[in-house]
């Protein structure tokens, strides 16, 4: 595989399906939507989303230039705009010919839970806190949602009699378990509250729980009267069907039953996201086809883990050929997410240059419990930056390089700042540096949760904030942004670009037009995957500037 690859290559990033009718997101010169057997819909937007309203008309939602302020169109032939208001209106699931419900943060403060009918909009949900994870039941008369921060309840409302039932538990989370979450007598719901996301049905006002181990399941349905779930276990998100692994590697997500089959999105270190199905006998058919041709001598992640600073065991995946005299520390996102065994080029461009790449679990990551998940609460770039660092010491090479986006754009900017001397190269991308503007920047959802996960101390944002330390800097450093990103503000990542031109110091860096936070142009994609490896490939015994 080259660069060039990359221009061929036709990743699904959403599906849905009705009757056996198929649509897709699929990622080429930019997202669009293909409907199986039938043809491409193209808008003037980036496709995130497809919805069937019924097997002739089509809910698509499309981001303009990649700013979250989402659009929700129909399409039946022609593309008509249905909400297309300077909103970012999202996740729409029809219950009509004219009535759907939509997630939206058209009131400013926070997502919530809108009905949509004949042009009327009525907000369902009520509190403060933000909305996530819709599920409705079949005629649409109930909706299921999950609300809240680190603390979510599902909550189930009768649209016709307004009752609201709510599932919670102290100090926990419970959401939907997936977009078909009903059953034919109550709901199918998540819990994490004994630490381990767990399946459970509330049935008349009871709980029972079906499913319960020491890793977190991350999705559940019905399927053929079985219970079909996907349960994460160190980046492997694992397909069983009863007591059946039927797909035991990769990242599986986004559960569907249609037709007695189980639909699925599935990818894993040697391709890219497919759509796939499985039938009653357990045998599992793709249906798309992302590599189109493309392939390579792809290397599988190794699982493996190390004792941080203060004991804690910290989990990671390991990419390694063995004999490899560079390493580059890989930083996933979130905070709250994790290293999956899924295709990404850059780290199989970075293993075929010639290093050994780690993805580190740093405390705060999903995966391992609600307990781990938290312990970087109010202490971010505090004790996972340590977990990150410690990480090295597994690569046993001298020569080390750093990367990450988002939450990792941000760790990789505290390490050079906070660890200048270990680094031979680094590239951050689509980073925030500075926490008092990246709070009064971003977009509105992203302020609450910072505001629980992080709190208002200035002392510790200031401490915390890479952009007051950027003197420290000795690492060639390569930064890499969305010019409309409403998460991680491309005004962060100048903000470092001027204060090391003050400094007289050159940096490289790119500002990438109509694009958010990542990149859906597929030159753009594949520009910023080449500079990156391409940069880090640069790297140097010698880290000074």
């Amino acid at each position: 595989m080259d660069y060039n690859d990359l221009f061929k290559v036709k990743p699904v990033s959403d599906y849905d399906v009705k009757d056996g009718k198929v649509a897709l997101v699929v990622e080429e010169k930019k997202p669009v939507v293909h409907v199986m057997g039938e043809g491409k819909v193209e808008g003037d937007f980036y496709a995130d989303e497809v919805s069937w309203i019924d097997v002739k008309r089509l809910a698509i939602v499309g981001d303009p230039n990649g700013g979250e302020k989402r659009e929700i169109y129909l399409f039946d032939g022609t593309l008509t705009p249905i909400l297309k208001d300077n909103y970012d209106n999202f996740s729409p699931l029809f219950i009509g010919q004219d009535k759907f419900y939509f997630l939206s943060n058209r009131e400013g403060e926070t997502i919530h839970l809108y009905l949509y009918e004949g042009g009327e909009i009525t907000r369902i949900s009520k509190g403060k806190e933000p909305v996530s994870n819709l599920c409705v039941s079949s005629g649409g008369r109930k909706v299921a949602y999950s609300q809240g921060i680190y603390d979510d309840d599902v909550h189930l409302v009768d649209v016709e009699t307004w009752d609201e039932e709510v599932i919670g538990f102290k100090s926990s989370e419970e959401v939907p378990a997936s977009s078909e979450c009903f059953t034919s007598e109550g709901v199918i719901f998540l819990s994490n509250r004994d630490n381990f996301f767990d399946v459970g049905e509330y049935r008349g006002g009871k709980i029972s729980w079906l499913r319960k181990s020491s890793w977190d399941k991350l999705e559940a349905l019905l399927f053929n009267g079985e219970l079909a779930y996907v349960e994460d276990v160190v980046g492997d998100f694992k397909l069983i069907l009863g007591e059946r692994e039927v797909v035991s590697k990769g990242y599986n997500r986004e559960l569907k039953v249609d037709q007695g089959y189980l639909y699925f999105l599935g990818s894993y270190h040697g391709r890219f996201t497919d759509l796939y199905r499985v039938g009653k006998d357990g045998v599992v058919e793709r249906l798309s086809d992302s590599m189109q041709g493309v392939s390579g001598d792809f290397v599988e992640p190794k699982k493996v883990s190390y004792e941080s600073f203060d004991g804690t065991t910290t989990h990671a995946l390991l990419y390694a050929r063995g004999n490899e005299d560079r390493g580059v520390v890989y930083i996933h996102g979130g905070p709250d997410w994790e290293c999956v065994n899924s295709f990404s080029p850059t780290i199989q461009f970075l293993v075929s240059k010639g290093f050994k790449v780690i993805c580190p679990n740093y405390r705060g990551s999903t995966g391992f419990g609600r307990k781990f998940n938290h312990m970087n609460d109010g202490d971010l770039g505090g004790g996972d930056l340590k977990d990150v660092v410690f990480s090295t010491k597994v690569l046993g090479v001298r020569k080390i390089a750093i990367t990450g986006a988002s939450y990792g754009g941000y760790l990789t900017m505290m390490a050079v700042t906070k660890y200048p001397d270990i680094w031979c190269r680094a590239v951050a991308v689509v980073p925030f540096v500075n926490w008092f503007t990246e709070k009064q920047l971003e977009r509105e959802v992203l302020k609450q949760y910072d505001e629980v996960k992080m709190g208002n101390n200035p002392d510790l944002l200031r401490d915390r904030s890479p952009i007051f330390f950027v003197d420290r800097i000795k690492t060639p450093l390569l930064l890499l942004a969305g010019e409309n990103d409403p998460r991680c503000p491309a005004e962060e990542t100048l903000q470092v670009v001027n204060k090391l031109k003050e400094r007289g110091v050159e940096i490289e860096y790119t500002i990438y037009k109509d694009e958010g936070h990542g990149f859906s142009k597929i030159e753009n994609y594949v520009d910023s995957i080449r500079k990156t490896v391409e940069f880090i490939s640069k790297c140097e015994e010698e880290n000074t500037r």
